[in-house]
């Protein structure tokens, strides 16, 4: 009885195959049949497509409307825009290749911790916290939820690295776990202050509004400066 490839290897071997002419079309075809489970794989291949593989990715993603598929079509338009921008500088190729390496890096070394639990310290760690920050810094937004969840699970002192990935890429649901840091903790309150800033939001905003009054009270603090 034949071995039946796991998915994973089936959706690598399909990326693999959009630099090829010949095979481009198919596999265009049966990444899109494969939908968002092709998300987190494509991430970790972008730095091994070139410039006709990632055109290809970005068609076959089209359709996907999860956050995690827009973050990527996101990425492949940057790294298109910069690549662009490279054709004729071989060190801003470089800096492609090199942010590309970065966050596959990041990528990698979140899968191998466990999930982030308040119930398990060991699960938010100074490693963690550094490739959430890598990820942050390169734009990435494929791993927000991990980064929710070890902001909800913190323990005091271990919130620089986190607060710091959630003041770049955070959005209105990171501010109650936010908040939760704030009131004992600058960093929050810096990190909040980004965000807020970053997505317009106001003391008038759904988001601040629906916060328990203790918790709003310290959003209020991140946003008057105090």
């Amino acid at each position: 009885m034949p071995i039946v490839a796991s998915r994973g290897n089936e959706i690598r071997r399909l990326l693999g195959e959009l630099s090829d002419p010949k095979r481009r079309a198919g596999a265009m075809l049966r990444l899109r049949a494969l939908g968002t489970r092709v998300v987190p794989h494509a991430a970790d291949e972008l730095g091994r497509l070139n410039a006709d593989a990632r055109a290809a990715l970005l068609d076959a993603l089209g359709d996907l409307d999860t956050i995690d598929a827009k973050t990527l079509r996101t990425r492949l338009v940057r790294v298109e825009s910069l690549s662009s921008k490279a054709a004729s500088s071989a060190a801003r190729g470089s800096t492609v290749i090199a942010d590309l390496g970065i966050e596959s890096k990041a990528l990698e070394t979140l899968r191998r911790l466990p999930m982030p639990s308040a119930s398990e310290r060991t699960s938010i760690t100074r490693e963690r916290g550094e490739a959430h920050l890598s990820l942050a810094r390169a734009g990435s937004r494929l791993a927000r939820k991990d980064l929710l969840r070890s902001l909800e699970a913190l323990q005091p002192g271990r919130t620089g690295l986190y607060c710091e990935a959630a003041g770049l890429i955070g959005d209105a649901s990171f501010l109650e776990a936010l908040a939760r840091v704030g009131a004992t903790r600058e960093e929050g309150i810096a990190a909040i202050s980004s965000v807020t800033a970053r997505e317009k939001i106001t003391a008038r905003s759904k988001a601040v509004r629906e916060l328990d009054p203790a918790l709003r009270n310290v959003v209020a603090r991140a946003l008057v400066g105090l």
